[in-house]
Order: structure tokens, then sequence, then C-alpha cells
């Protein structure tokens, strides 16, 4: 207990996983505020609120809330009480799940930099906020593409069908490591029975005209995120059929729950629809099922 108490250095964060996690911290998203302020310290939230937030800043918060509900409406949907999350970053769905259902088993993974700190965040909220969790949030590290590894994580759960849910991952994946997910996937799923849900169905879009470099671009960029993304939604689906997926829905829209819609204004909904007219779909969340 005396290490919780003890302020922990957050600099190891990557960049990356910092300005995702203060830009879900404007949102509804439960816990990453309580969690920003922890890392920054009371007033980072008010800092932040007071911002003059440019329109790409804002169509991304809206794309990035947009998934985390999107994931959750059909996982709720799924009625599954095993839920394994592998990438899961600074998102904090497992304890806020497991906080309100007595039922649900909830692992929560990602590689052992993110998760140790991740670990440390979820510890300190349970105690600073007397957090009384009905049902049962473990949280390890877990390399996504090693199969021993997740399928031992898998076989800890109690019996009965798997949630394995995911945002954030595919895209930085290539095809070959795609391929070995879904291999792995796939065999746990046909052994337990359940669903994958994925929120990371993207697919390639045409550049657009001034596009911003910034940080976040260039990050992107370095990680081939537009050359790992889907050709299209066929293709897509193409894919997971070719490794033993059926596609079994797709989540609905979420606008009407969306949070950050209060940051932007007439102009920039306007143009932000006459874009999406434009470049169609670039996301979109699927539940599939091993064949």
């Amino acid at each position: 207990m005396l290490l919780l108490q003890m302020s922990r250095d957050y600099h190891s964060i990557s960049p990356s996983a910092k300005s995702l996690l203060l830009a879900k911290s404007l949102t509804n998203i439960p816990f990453v505020a309580d969690a920003v302020k922890l890392m920054y310290g009371n007033d980072a939230l008010e800092h932040l609120s007071n911002r003059n937030f440019d329109d790409v800043f804002l169509k991304r918060l809206i794309h990035f809330e947009s998934r985390y509900l999107s994931l959750d409406s059909l996982l709720f949907a799924s009625g599954s009480l095993n839920i394994l999350e592998i990438s899961s970053g600074y998102s904090f769905r497992g304890l806020d799940l497991v906080l309100r259902h007595p039922t649900i088993y909830y692992l929560d993974t990602d590689l052992p930099g993110v998760i140790d700190i991740k670990k440390d965040l979820v510890d300190r909220l349970i105690i600073n906020e007397k957090l009384d969790l009905k049902g049962k949030l473990k949280t390890q590290a877990l390399n996504a593409l090693d199969e021993p590894v997740f399928l031992n994580a898998i076989n800890q759960m109690p019996l009965g069908p798997v949630s394995i849910i995911n945002e954030g991952l595919l895209m930085y994946l290539s095809t070959d490591e795609k391929i070995s997910l879904c291999k792995t996937i796939h065999k746990s799923l046909k052994q337990r029975g359940g669903y994958w849900i994925t929120a990371d169905v993207y697919v390639k879009r045409p550049a657009l005209k001034n596009e911003t470099n910034d940080h976040f671009s260039q990050f992107l960029e370095a990680h081939h995120v537009e050359d790992n993304k889907f050709e299209s939604f066929k293709q897509a689906e193409q894919f997971f059929l070719s490794q033993g997926f059926k596609l079994i829905t797709k989540a609905t829209s979420v606008w009407h729950q969306l949070s950050s819609l209060k940051y932007i204004d007439s102009e920039l909904l306007k143009k932000m629809k006459e874009q999406a007219n434009k470049t169609g779909r670039i996301r979109e969340t699927w539940v599939l099922k091993a064949i």
C-alpha cells in the first residue's frame, strides 16, 4: 500500500498515448479525467478545457470517442461475462464494468511498459475513490502476438464464452501480424465460444489537401498506419473470412451519445459533414465469430 501512496513518474508514457489520454479526458468516457488528475494534478483538466482547440484536434476527439462508444455498444449486446481486452492502453473500460456488474470477469492487457503504469493508476483510483468492485478485474502484461501466452491467459478465465475486444491495435500491425493474431483469436474462440469485437476496421482514404503535419500525424506516418489499413470494407470482410471469421454485425451510429459534440460549433459541424460525404466512412466496429 505504501507504494500506491507514492507519486509514480509517468514520463515513460509514449507521446501518442499521452495525447490520446489527455484528449479523451474532455469526454465522459469513464475514469479518464480522474486518471489525468492523478498524472498531471487537479488543475490539469481546467487548463485543458480552457484551451482553444483547432479543427483537427476536435475531429480526432469526435473520432476517438465514437470508437470507444461503438465498441461498448456491441460488447453490451454480446452478453459475455468473460472479457479479454488486448492492447487496452489507458482505457478504463474494465474498471467501469466490474464496478457495476458482479458477474463480469475482465482481463485487461497490454505490453509491460504500458500495463505497469495502467495497473498503478487503477489501484490508485480504487483507493482514492473508495471503489467497491463487484466483478473481477485482472490487469496483466500480454503481447497479443505471443500465442502461448495469449492462450494461457484465456485458459485462466472462468468457464464459458469469451468476448475478445480491441481498439487501436490492428492499424499498427502488418498483414502477417494480423494473420498471426487472427490465428490465435480463432483458436481461442473455437475452444471457448464467444466473439471478437474489433473497433479497428479502418479503410484507406485519399490524402486530404492541407492536412496538418503535426506530431500525431508524424507518429501515424512513422508507424505506417495508412499502409496497414484495409483497402475497403469489402476487402476487410474477405480478409477476416479467409482467416475463419464470419462478420455477425456492425455497430450503428453513436452520434447521439457523444459528449464531445459540445465543443463543436455549427460551422465545423457543417465542414465535418461535407468531408464525410466526400470521403465516406473510414472506420467501423465489427463483431466477428469463429467458423
